[in-house]
């Protein structure tokens, strides 16, 4: 018999049976259901977010807000606390999904890179692999459909409807006035191009609360490259311009870092703040993450998932979240448009 690292792909459909892809998907059940995640640390998403694991329904964050001074000495210097606790939740959502496949394109897959790598296959690592693939898919369209621009739509079909995304809960706090150049988290800016990028985007990190001492800077991809062809040609030339690519803000003395998120392209929000404020929340622990291969139908295997996620921006206060709304010509692409 063949071994598996010389078969072709249908010789592995006949030693890969469903009983084989099941088995495998409850041996590594744990790392499959954290492969969503995984995935957007691939893509760098993860890097600018925070995930909040053990999140089983909702979780409220409180902050307290108030104030208190001093005044010239007087017997009648005092006043009522206006102090306030000001709660935000975040709530995560239950998703599922069952989606009929042919095994074969991942067998041609698998196949073709256990050759390039030089990789001996077993059936166990081919069930695997296969198992790995369709999890990954699942992260993909969460970083790429529901983290930045998702809407919470009960009667959806598709990640994006799964839960509101930043951008989504961002521009629901600009509508309801939360966000607004009188609370101090707020302006608007005009179109942004590659001969304005540079002072525009200085006049948001100085427009921030000085509270707000360092953060990122959360831009689309396309703004960024604006940054950096604007930069270029204003300064080309001087010394210390040694690199094209730009990590941090010109003139926020290294305080300003970009956070340049390819899923964000075509958002016309630009946000300034820490990673600890964007909150992604699961619960990769529960019985309501599950992963199954199985089969149900002829010439085709049935791959189930099921997972709870949801976001939330922690805080809404000017010292720790500034967002600007670019005119939405510099944003006239993508899901965010």
């Amino acid at each position: 018999m063949a071994k598996i690292s010389t078969m072709t792909p249908d010789e592995m459909k006949q030693k890969v049976t469903p009983e084989i892809l099941e088995e495998s998907c409850q041996q590594f059940q744990q790392e499959l259901i954290q492969m969503p995640i995984l995935t957007m640390r691939e893509s760098g998403t993860a890097d600018y977010i925070t995930i909040v694991p053990g999140v089983r329904n909702q979780l409220t964050w409180g902050e307290l807000d108030g104030d208190a001074q001093l005044a010239p000495w007087s017997e009648n210097n005092e006043d009522d606390d206006n102090s306030k606790i000001v709660g935000r939740t975040l709530v995560v959502y239950p998703g599922n999904c069952a989606k009929n496949f042919n095994p074969m394109p991942y067998f041609h897959s698998i196949y073709g890179q256990s050759i390039a790598l030089g990789q001996a296959m077993t059936a166990n690592t081919i069930a695997r692999k296969v198992a790995s693939m369709l999890s990954a898919k699942i992260g993909k369209h969460l970083d790429e459909d529901a983290i930045w621009f998702g809407k919470r739509n009960v009667k959806g079909k598709t990640t994006a409807d799964l839960f509101d995304g930043f951008d989504t809960i961002l521009n629901a706090g600009i509508e309801s006035g939360e966000l607004s150049v009188a609370n101090g988290n707020f302006m608007d800016v005009p179109v942004i191009n590659e001969t304005n990028a540079v002072d525009v985007l200085k006049s948001i990190w100085r427009k921030r609360n000085k509270a707000l001492k360092e953060g990122f800077m959360y831009i689309p991809p396309e703004i960024y490259d604006f940054y950096v062809d604007d930069y270029q040609t204003r300064h080309g030339n001087v010394p210390y311009n040694t690199s094209y690519d730009k990590d941090t803000l010109e003139g926020s003395r290294g305080k300003c870092k970009f956070a340049v998120v390819d899923s964000m392209a075509g958002s016309n929000l630009i946000k300034i703040t820490k990673k600890e404020n964007f909150l992604l929340g699961t619960d990769i622990n529960s019985q309501e993450n599950q992963v199954n291969i199985a089969k149900y139908k002829s010439w085709k295997l049935t791959f189930e998932y099921a997972g709870v996620y949801g976001a939330q921006v922690r805080t809404f206060s000017k010292e720790a979240l500034m967002v600007a709304r670019v005119a939405k010509a510099a944003a006239d692409a993508g899901a965010g448009k």
